[in-house]
């Protein structure tokens, strides 16, 4: 595919130009499920071929948009060799994960900089994790320790550059942020409650859940935000069901439980059989999560194509159906 143009955005095409970002596509009316997968760099030990041939794969089928997380740079931010890459090969959108760890307010302002200036134009504001192995998350000195304060500062940046537009969606800059709608294990349910609502007030445009197996916590947790004046679309973060070993890393690194219905259900000793089980597990999640109105899904797909483009047929499947039975025209 032809790479990307990224012109610059003046004041007036802000304020008069056509929507533009991931915050447009999870705000729109939709008649077709939306559903981005979660990518990472390659590992510098490993194979990189076979890590951009798998992240190719999946930007073939042509989700709605990707998130970029930087994996193993070990340094704070974003892969920007696989943002361009995206941006070069695709015209899908590419989210860049930004983290508070590592450096100060200045090189936090540089580095949001250089993405604009590389033709991102959507962000994942994150306070970052604790150190690997434990710990207590450290301040930088002169750093920031909330991804509010992130948002705050994406959003100065983006007025320096492009100039004032208040209007959600009319942003040229997307922002996401990330929500918590289980009480994990390490987490503060009201904390993360709270915090949701300052990077909401910070200028957040939308929610990307922490993962989800239940889509009744989904409910719960959508009910009490809006009961506490949080208005932001919430996307639901999930894991395809396939690999009992990466389930068990999810819950390593998250502390968010695998309901024992699940492990049950995937208990299997064939590989092929435990992949129809998962699919279907995780396509039963989908269908009850967008009956309740969930606007858009987030897969993290650990760079492994198989499942999250096997899910994505059936979700085009079945949208299709749902469109042929109302007579309707996918938007």
């Amino acid at each position: 595919m032809p790479a990307l143009s990224t012109p610059q955005v003046s004041e007036q095409t802000v304020a008069t130009g056509p929507p533009t970002g991931t915050s447009w596509l999870v705000r729109r009316p939709r008649r077709e499920s939306l559903i981005s997968f979660e990518v990472f760099p390659p590992h510098p030990t490993r194979d990189p071929e076979a890590v951009w041939r798998n992240i190719d794969a999946m930007a073939s089928a042509g989700p709605d948009f990707f998130s970029v997380t930087h994996g193993h740079s070990g340094t704070n931010g974003v892969s920007r060799e696989t943002l361009r890459h995206l941006l070069k090969q695709t015209k899908t959108p590419a989210v860049a994960h930004l983290t508070c760890g590592g450096t100060d307010r200045a090189g936090l302002d540089r580095a949001v900089e250089d993405l604009l200036d590389d033709g991102v134009r959507d962000l994942l504001a994150l306070r970052g994790d604790p150190p690997v192995g434990g710990g207590e998350w450290v301040t930088h000195p002169g750093g920031f320790d909330r991804a509010s304060q992130l948002v705050e500062l994406i959003r100065e940046v983006e007025e320096r550059k492009f100039g004032a537009c208040e209007r959600p969606g009319k942003r040229p800059v997307s922002v996401s942020v990330a929500c918590y709608p289980v009480a994990a294990k390490g987490r503060d349910f009201e904390a993360d409650l709270a915090a949701l609502w300052d990077k909401q007030e910070a200028g957040a445009d939308y929610a990307i859940t922490q993962v989800l197996y239940d889509a009744q916590d989904y409910v719960r947790f959508l009910e009490r935000a809006r009961s506490e004046g949080i208005h932001l679309p919430i996307i639901a973060g999930l894991v395809p069901l396939t690999d009992i070993k990466r389930l068990g890393r999810m819950t390593e690194l998250t502390g968010v439980p695998i309901p024992e219905r699940i492990t049950s259900f995937l208990n299997t000793e064939s590989p092929a059989e435990l992949r129809r089980r998962g699919i279907a597990a995780t396509l039963t999640l989908i269908d009850e999560l967008l009956d309740f109105g969930c606007p858009g899904l987030h897969l993290f797909t650990f760079n492994r194509p198989d499942a999250p483009l096997a899910i994505l047929d059936h979700l085009r499947v079945r949208d299709a159906a749902r469109q042929f039975r109302g007579g309707i025209t996918a938007a």
